[in-house]
């Protein structure tokens, strides 16, 4: 892989791949060339997480956003078939709908009235009639390809990122325990942090950082770590045990953990897998809940962050689902807090022109270490 500005980084091979026990060079988390050529390269050749498939849930729903810089609709039609649509008008690129969610029966231009019918097709153009050789039919909003699997939208920017099960490989069969598809979403948020897109989902999948970051919360209720597991296609995983409380997404504050996820069985049901599908998407599966961040690149050292916190259906259904969540949403709050803390440390002492990559933890890194050993494959693709 080639470091910042085309010069070979320390933390590689000659072969261009990089080393298997040194991080990232530390300008990969603020040169903005390095920053343009993971989004043209990564984010835009990939299937990208763009949320959970509840955010669009009804007939004419739409969610507009952008993906790799690119300006994108997301609607459900009449059908129930979900779309994924470029945010730009057919006749002078006009941005169709504001970043954000909401409901229409059509995709109407603000500028020249053009109307689009939810599956992207023409269907109004007015004062085009004398336009030589004018058909509607011509003119459809320029469609992608999208898929739902495991309750998640993904979406592939160009449309060259190849089929979307070759790209998760072994994703769906090693999350089946958890029943993914069928999780519904008790709470998101979204908000920017100060920090670059691979350090905030660097900390997520690590357990190095527990015992120092969260000593009174996290820390005290993980064992170590499985090995990361040995997996067919584009993320990493790995499994950590629980001591003294099944949920650790809560403090020991008297109050009962939700209800177990039907069917785990074993060692699932005192545990969470922790998972990182490449390149922005990071979730932990845990007995009772599922907690999925997804990150929106802005520039080196700013990123979006989603959240999102996901339960059985017949958990979110109960009357006192809001109050028995509350412990959780507290939890996670104070654990986000103590993260961007030493994130925005992270990222001041990564510029400094001392700064080298470092080894890697044994167990506790592993997915850390795979996603650099994946995105230096990567980026020594052609563009």
């Amino acid at each position: 892989m080639p470091g910042p500005g085309g010069k070979s980084s320390n933390a590689t091979r000659s072969d261009g791949r990089l080393s298997q026990n040194l991080s990232l060079d530390p300008r990969c988390y603020w040169d903005n060339s390095f920053f343009e050529l993971e989004v043209k390269t990564l984010f835009r050749h990939s299937w990208v997480s763009i949320g959970r498939f509840d955010q669009v849930p009804n007939q004419g729903d739409y969610l507009a956003l952008e993906v790799a810089r690119i300006p994108l609709i997301i609607t459900r039609d009449d059908a129930g078939n979900l779309h994924a649509l470029a945010n730009s008008c057919r006749h002078r690129g006009t941005q169709l709908l504001k970043a954000g969610r909401g409901h229409c029966q059509r995709l109407t231009c603000p500028f020249h009235g053009w109307s689009y019918a939810l599956d992207g097709t023409l269907v109004s153009a007015p004062k085009m009639s004398g336009a030589a050789a004018f058909d509607l039919a011509d003119y459809p909003l320029q469609r992608i390809p999208i898929a739902v699997r495991s309750g998640f939208i993904f979406v592939d920017p160009l449309g060259q990122a190849g089929d979307i099960d070759e790209w998760l490989g072994d994703f769906e069969a090693l999350h089946a325990p958890w029943d993914l598809s069928r999780l519904l979403t008790g709470y998101d948020i979204s908000l920017e942090v100060e920090c670059n897109w691979k350090a905030f989902l660097e900390v997520f999948n690590e357990y190095y950082h527990l015992r120092k970051v969260h000593p009174r919360s996290f820390s005290l209720y993980y064992d170590t770590p499985d090995p990361g597991e040995q997996v067919r296609g584009n993320f990493a995983t790995q499994f950590g045990g629980h001591h003294g409380e099944r949920s650790v997404a809560k403090v020991s504050d008297g109050s009962k953990p939700l209800p177990m996820f039907p069917g785990l069985k074993g060692r699932n049901r005192n545990g969470t897998r922790y998972t990182w599908l490449f390149p922005g998407l990071a979730f932990a599966a845990s007995s009772d809940a599922l907690w999925s961040f997804g990150v929106e690149p802005l520039v080196p050292e700013r990123t979006r962050v989603t959240m999102a916190v996901c339960f059985a259906p017949e958990v979110t259904q109960q009357a006192d689902f809001a109050e028995r969540f509350a412990p959780y949403r507290q939890r996670m709050q104070e654990g986000l807090e103590e993260d961007l803390e030493v994130l925005q440390r992270q990222q001041h002492g990564l510029t400094s022109p001392l700064a080298r990559p470092g080894p890697y933890a044994p167990l506790l890194e592993d997915s850390v270490r795979r996603f650099h050993v994946w995105l230096s494959a990567r980026l020594a693709m052609p563009s």
